[in-house]
């Protein structure tokens, strides 16, 4: 692979069109926000915020680019792409570091110089979430420059995409959608905004990159098929987020709505031209297996979807018209109010659907049409399993009370992941190492509840989303390693007996504990039916015990007696 001039200089020309579309937005909405008492901002810090946000964007979007190309779109790795990677996630690296005096300036309002001298700089830097979150972000860009030198097949590629969609998360979940009411629904929107973004944006200019490459059919083939469901996803989340920031006479009276209508023109103006490019660009490449057609209509895609980056940065730098407006203090800190305690008929009715983890559970359930037999009822209810733990009442309670939690998080870890895994095809299961499924399985209670993860997570949805993300992967893969006949029995028994061991241990500790997990966050929502932490915790240790232990000790004695067949007997031994 070889990568073409042009690509770079259209990249190039788009960038620098992205950061004067976004410094000429501000220039004319405004951008200063300033501190009564204090100076407030220079021109530097005021327009410069901008600059090294659009800088460090498409350095992000061409890094996840790069990757998708490696790790997805190419039948196999070619080591050319990850290195386009690799430096893009060099300048990703340096523009998120460079982010951090802007913001400081920003967040002060003071000038620039202020915050450049090197001892406020250091002792200012970790003080604010939005500093913190571009710290992380540099700190992962760089992990992934660094990995980028050695990587050479495609599981390590969709590791370090992975790794570089994580990279999107910091900064986003610390914007305007990070606080306020539906701050849940505004972060969960928006991270899917921006990794929809990523993938199309940077899987575009790669495709672009690779347009003389030997498996450009297969890659562009492929890529059409994502690109669509990538404006689907646009075009959705971009909706719910407007929705939850701005009200709709406020989008063609403030500054905030109008950039938001400009970037809905964008998007729909991205599907027209991605309606041609399938239309005839890919048509041309299937047929003639050249990319002088991706370049005449992916050039000026490109140089769209760098412009709506520029609209973006200047989006994120101007606050929405509502922001000031005062919340009640359980719709500050959840996102959404509480209808009074929680009983029976408000776990089963009052439901608030989960953008990320609900949207997963009715997209697996509609891949059902590739079971048969006595699997599709089991993969369906273990659908139906994720929505009720994330969707129904346990899932919106779950936050303010810790038994609702436990019980959210055993449904997760425990009961959907035993039905998907008998429900899935043996054909395409996955089976991880039995000790690594076992020591994640086992540890991720007590990581999680007793280590500070929990509280993190309480007033952070992309945390809490993570962490239900993390229990049902883990669960998932211990119990598809646990009923599969190409492990031993005898390893199988040992995993299900571990599991049920840790999971025990959990439960008691949560019955003996003294002092309530999460106290100080449960304390600040004021809710008069909480007040009993600690009752709540030892519900929680024995819903732990009950609904954890049980389903663990039924498939052990079931793997007890069941006798090892002969073909397993001889895998064993030929292993």
């Amino acid at each position: 692979m070889r990568v073409s001039p042009r690509t770079g200089a259209l990249l190039g020309l788009g960038t620098l069109v992205a950061c004067l579309v976004a410094v000429g937005l501000l220039s004319v909405t405004g951008n200063d926000f300033v501190v009564a008492g204090l100076r407030g901002t220079d021109l530097y810090a005021s327009y410069g915020l901008p600059v090294v946000r659009v800088l460090a964007e498409v350095a992000a979007v061409v890094c996840v680019g790069g990757l998708l190309l490696a790790a997805f779109l190419l039948p196999s790795p070619e080591r050319v792409p990850i290195r386009i990677a690799g430096w893009a996630a060099g300048v990703w690296a340096v523009a998120a570091l460079l982010s951090v005096p802007f913001t400081l300036a920003d967040v002060y309002a003071r000038p620039l110089g202020y915050v450049l001298e090197w001892d406020r700089l250091v002792e200012l830097a970790f003080a604010v979430e939005p500093t913190r979150a571009w710290l992380l972000t540099a700190l992962t860009a760089a992990v992934i420059m660094a990995a980028t030198t050695r990587a050479t097949s495609q599981p390590a590629a969709r590791v370090l995409l992975g790794l570089a969609l994580f990279g999107l998360v910091p900064v986003a979940s610390s914007g305007h959608s990070s606080s306020g009411g539906d701050h849940d629904w505004a972060t969960s929107s928006l991270l899917t905004h921006l990794v929809a973004a990523a993938l199309w944006v940077g899987g575009l200019v790669a495709i672009l990159a690779y347009r003389k490459g030997e498996h450009l059919t297969t890659a562009v083939t492929r890529f059409s098929a994502l690109a669509l469901w990538c404006w689907i996803a646009l075009a959705a989340s971009g909706v719910i987020n407007a929705l939850v920031r701005v009200k709709p006479p406020n989008l063609v009276t403030t500054s905030y709505g109008l950039l938001i209508v400009a970037k809905a023109a964008a998007l729909v103006l991205l599907g027209v031209f991605g309606f041609f490019q399938r239309r005839h660009g890919v048509a041309e490449v299937v047929r003639t297996r050249t990319g002088r057609a991706l370049l005449r209509l992916g050039a000026v895609e490109v140089l769209v979807m760098l412009v709506t980056i520029g609209l973006a940065a200047a989006l994120a730098r101007t606050p929405p018209p509502d922001h000031n407006e005062l919340v009640p203090t359980v719709e500050l800190k959840l996102g959404y109010v509480l209808n009074g305690p929680p009983d029976l008929g408000k776990l089963v009715t009052d439901w608030r659907f989960d953008l990320l983890l609900g949207t997963g559970a009715v997209v697996l359930a509609a891949l059902a049409f590739r079971h048969s037999g006595f699997r599709l009822p089991l993969w369906l209810a273990g659908c139906a399993g994720i929505l009720l733990a994330t969707s129904s009442g346990i899932g919106r309670y779950a936050p303010a009370v810790f038994s609702l939690h436990v019980l959210g998080t055993l449904v997760l870890a425990v009961l959907s992941p035993v039905l998907l895994a008998l429900g899935m095809p043996r054909d395409r299961r996955v089976l991880p190492h039995p000790v690594l499924a076992t020591v994640l399985f086992t540890s991720s209670f007590h990581l999680v509840y007793f280590t500070g993860v929990f509280e993190w997570s309480l007033d952070q949805p992309i945390v809490r989303t993570g962490i239900h993300v993390w229990f049902l992967l883990t669960g998932w893969a211990f119990f598809c390693s646990a009923f599969a006949p190409e492990i031993s029995l005898a390893a199988r028994r040992l995993m299900v007996f571990t599991a049920l061991a840790a999971q025990a241990v959990f439960g008691v500790a949560c019955l003996l504990r003294d002092s309530a997990i999460g106290e100080p966050f449960h304390r600040s929502l004021r809710l008069p039916w909480i007040a009993d932490l600690l009752g709540s915790q030892r519900l929680g240790g024995a819903i732990a015990l009950g609904f954890g232990v049980v389903p663990l000790l039924v498939i052990g004695l079931v793997l007890l007696v069941t006798p090892q067949r002969a073909e397993e007997r001889e895998l064993t031994a030929s292993r």
